[in-house]
This record gives C-alpha cells, sequence and structure tokens, in this order.
C-alpha cells in the first residue's frame, strides 16, 4: 500500500491488480469476472447480479464509489491480452480508521476472490495514513 498524495485526491483509492490467466479455456471469462466484482452491480446486466466490492464495502459501513475502471495491457508480442486491472474508487467522509478499513478490505476481497490468479495487488491512497505508508 503506498501513498500519492500530490497525484491522488485524498477521498479516492487506486487499486491495481495484476493477474495470470489464460485467454482460452476454463478463465476465459475472467477478466469479465474481475471487472464485475470490482465495480460491482454498476456493471452488470442480465438475470445473474453479484453483490461486488462496492455493495460487500456498504455491508461494512464503508462507501466505496467506483469512477473509473480499465484493464491493464502490456504488448507481449502477438498476444495483447489482460495482464491486470486498475479502479479508482472514491470514499465519502473517512476517517483514517476507516481508510486503513478501506484499503484492507479491499486487499483482502480481491486475493479471497482471485487468489490462484494473483501476480500482485496494490492499494494507492492520496494522504499518509498510519499503518500503511
Amino acid at each position: 500500500m503506498g501513498v500519492l498524495s500530490e497525484i491522488v485526491p485524498e477521498d479516492h483509492i487506486i487499486l491495481i491488480f495484476e493477474f495470470n490467466y489464460d485467454s482460452r479455456g476454463k478463465t476465459k471469462y475472467l477478466p469479465n469476472d474481475i471487472r464485475r466484482f470490482l465495480v460491482g452491480k454498476a456493471q452488470q446486466t442480465g438475470k445473474k447480479i453479484v453483490p461486488g466490492i462496492p455493495e460487500k464495502a456498504s455491508e461494512l459501513g464503508l462507501t466505496l464509489i467506483p469512477l473509473h475502471f480499465s484493464l491493464i495491457k502490456y504488448p507481449y508480442g502477438a498476444s495483447n491480452r489482460a495482464r491486470g486491472a486498475i479502479v479508482i474508487y472514491r470514499t465519502v467522509a473517512l476517517t483514517e480508521e476507516s481508510l486503513y478499513k478501506a484499503c484492507k478490505f479491499l486487499k483482502e476481497e480481491v486475493l479471497k476472490r482471485f487468489g490462484s490468479f494473483c501476480r500482485g495487488v496494490d492499494v494507492l491512497v492520496g494522504r499518509k495514513v498510519k499503518g500503511i505508508g
């Protein structure tokens, strides 16, 4: 977890999630599953709507509003498949303690759900928080 106070507004959290997957076979739809989970119901359509990070956070009394989502692609030869995802969340009226709780929650939930595909998870915030950076 890091601090980027000159770049990131105080009320924003950036989650960077790097993952491994094969664009064929069982993990073919992994980037879509990751997007749906990280952004929550706002990005889901159809009959089966599954609670994502924003909904799970609200159950804990945290407010995480997804502002931006993007897959990270590194051009490796002929393959240009996603290697990660980045999400920018806006938080609402967080104290230092609840900001720490939100960052910890984000990292733990991603690892719990997608740990077997994980290459790395970073959580960046716009202010210094005791225990984070």
